[in-house]
């Protein structure tokens, strides 16, 4: 058998169990390629996404560019270069193999699809969309590149498309969570409350854990009114993250509103516990203890506040005046 002929059997057996997910077997086939010295484009793409998968992407990124060197028409080999770069943070070098790609092939989704998150992440709205409208031409039925797009609805405040564009790719697929998040947040932030809800909860369903969505969750409950609704969104936030700040602090005063005193007194306990400096937890903490008839201790809290400088002073000084009126 001639070395090309060798060459090209390693190469489709490597081929064939990195499909397989057999990374090992794959890597034994490409090196023993590797070894017949017989530089190869399809060999060093074929190695460097095997590594790419990986996730050893420091070791892919020489292979890709050596398929460069062989062969610097090659549009997959600028894509994985491209690819692989934007993981290591190389995104001005990214930036440029994405664009070699489609010098080369105009037609390749992927690399508009990488170009637009690329500019995304530098908030250059405009070139994303015009980069995603673009991805999206070229694979129309790809829900991911419309959910793409519909992000730059969203970040640039045009909810009313945005939730369209999520609106659709729902219709095409009931539990995808990214539209099901967009179509939420969507409606949040065009003050459609109680269709916000329904969305956040069915994300909710398929990622419980999620804090910000479960956050933007509960201001939707408490813009239209449901406090109780809005305080046991906050109370399941902090079974998942007990050492958050400020949704420790929102619970606490949340529920003084409620006439919840016992259960403010003990969140904002505890705030001040993890974080005795927050001053706005102190002075709340003061009021649920007048709440709770702790006169001589609410008069302490608010007194030690008033030693602080700034806007807690002023603040400590009128619930003092006022515990003293009661009195």
């Amino acid at each position: 058998m001639s070395n090309r002929s060798q060459l090209t059997e390693l190469i489709n057996l490597g081929a064939i169990q990195q499909l397989n997910g057999n990374f090992e077997a794959a890597e034994a086939y490409y090196a023993k390629a590797a070894d017949l010295n017989e530089p190869n484009v399809t060999l060093l793409n074929n190695r460097g996404m095997l590594f790419y998968q990986q996730n050893k992407f420091a070791e892919a990124k020489p292979l890709f560019e050596r398929a460069l060197e062989i062969d610097g028409q090659n549009a997959s080999a600028w894509l994985n270069l491209a690819n692989t770069e934007v993981l290591l943070g190389q995104y001005d070098r990214a930036l440029n193999a994405f664009r070699q790609t489609i010098t080369l092939k105009a037609d390749q989704f992927e690399a508009w699809e990488g170009l637009a998150k690329l500019y995304m992440l530098s908030a250059d709205m405009e070139s994303a969309e015009t980069c995603w409208l673009k991805a999206v031409e070229l694979n129309p039925t790809n829900l991911n590149l419309l959910m793409g797009l519909a992000q730059v609805y969203l970040s640039t405040g045009r909810y009313d498309e945005a939730f369209e564009m999520a609106d659709y790719v729902l219709s095409e697929n009931p539990q995808n969570s990214r539209a099901l998040q967009t179509a939420g947040l969507s409606q949040l932030m065009m003050k459609n409350y109680a269709l916000a809800t329904g969305y956040l909860i069915r994300y909710l369903m398929l990622f419980p854990g999620d804090i910000a969505v479960r956050n933007h969750l509960a201001v939707a409950y408490l813009q239209s009114g449901q406090l109780t609704e809005g305080a046991a969104e906050y109370e399941r936030i902090l079974e998942y993250d007990p050492e958050n700040e400020e949704i420790r602090l929102n619970t606490g005063v949340l529920c003084l509103g409620l006439n919840r005193s016992e259960d403010a007194f003990s969140h904002l306990e505890l705030l001040l516990k993890q974080y005795p400096e927050n001053k706005k937890g102190k002075l709340y903490l003061g009021i649920a203890l007048a709440n709770l008839n702790q006169k001589d201790k609410a008069k302490q809290v608010f007194e030690d506040l008033l030693q602080e400088p700034g806007e807690w002073a002023a603040h400590a000084k009128k619930q003092l005046d006022l515990l003293n009126n009661l009195n």
